[in-house]
């Protein structure tokens, strides 16, 4: 597991490097999204994935905020289980579920939208 700055940076860096193709295709798409999308405008489809992203990064913030208050043996793995930490697992669950919803409405737009950070 990775700690503060350092594992915002990481899930950044694997957002962005899942999106560099962002064709539509491989295991990560969510065929219902690709259904429901169909017919769109370009316009309709990149607020979409707009709203998707803010969604995801907050989910990553939660998820960060649950981990840093993590108990220290939880955190490096030599203990697991107990609410907290499945508070933790199911806030990591959302955040890769909504991932998978990016990653997909990226994948039909068919480039990465310019997302402010607020």
């Amino acid at each position: 597991m990775f700690a503060g700055a350092h594992r915002k940076q990481y899930l950044l860096d694997w957002v962005t490097m899942e999106f560099q193709d962002s064709e539509v295709s491989g295991a990560c798409e969510l065929r219902p999204v690709i259904g429901l999308t169909r017919g769109l405008s370009s316009a309709d489809l990149e607020a979409l994935t707009v709203n998707a992203i803010r969604l995801h990064r907050q989910l990553v913030e939660r998820a960060d905020q649950l981990f840093q208050v993590l108990p220290d043996d939880v955190k490096t793995g030599t203990s697991a289980g107990g609410a907290q930490h499945l508070e933790y697992i199911e806030a990591m669950i959302e955040m890769h579920a909504q991932m998978s919803a990016v990653h997909t409405l990226v994948g039909v737009l068919g480039y990465i939208p310019k997302v402010s950070v607020n």
